[in-house]
């Protein structure tokens, strides 16, 4: 019987075929980075929140975001992702205008008030995780937090994603 060899495949072949492997690692490495990503940055958000880290809470929030989401909820003209607003929102509302006035949302919405809100079901100290319902994406640019107790409304947080990373632009309940 005659013996069959392998047929070595040419220098050429060869190279394409490492090429295009080392083309498809870069692209599973890069999908694999992005997915990852905002899950990194949730983590350093609830460090910072624990720890009240203000130099890395301005960068993890985008307050201006925040407050014209808030405006675009009590908007009844204006289309809202968030929805209509709750009762216990409504009733915060009323308390800031009565003490601020037509500038409660810019005197009352700072890093206190969103580290506040997002640390409201969990115990002192320990973060976000006990009240962490949910952490998903809703699509390419946007990662979505649930924070739930059994004592409250949940709260939302919506991260989007900038040219510098992902940051909280959305805060409702």
């Amino acid at each position: 019987m005659k013996e069959i060899r392998p047929v070595a495949l040419s220098r050429p072949l060869r190279a394409r075929g490492r090429r295009r492997l080392g083309r498809l690692l870069v692209v599973l490495t890069l999908l694999i980075g992005y997915l990852v990503w905002p899950y990194v940055t949730l983590w350093r958000l609830d460090r910072a929140l624990v720890r009240n880290d203000q130099i890395v809470l301005a960068r993890l929030m985008d307050l201006d975001a925040i407050r014209d989401e808030l405006r675009r909820r009590l908007n009844k003209d204006v289309d809202s992702a968030s929805g209509p607003p709750s009762d216990a929102f409504i009733v915060w509302l009323e308390e800031a205008i009565r003490r601020d006035g037509t500038a409660a949302l810019e005197t009352q919405v700072d890093l206190a008030w969103v580290r506040d809100r997002m640390l409201a079901y969990s115990p002192p100290g320990v973060g976000l995780r006990p009240a962490l319902a949910r952490a998903f994406f809703d699509g390419p640019w946007q990662f979505s937090l649930r924070l739930d107790a059994d004592c409250g409304g949940p709260v939302f947080v919506r991260l989007g994603f900038t040219g510098s990373g992902w940051r909280v632009q959305a805060l409702y309940y």
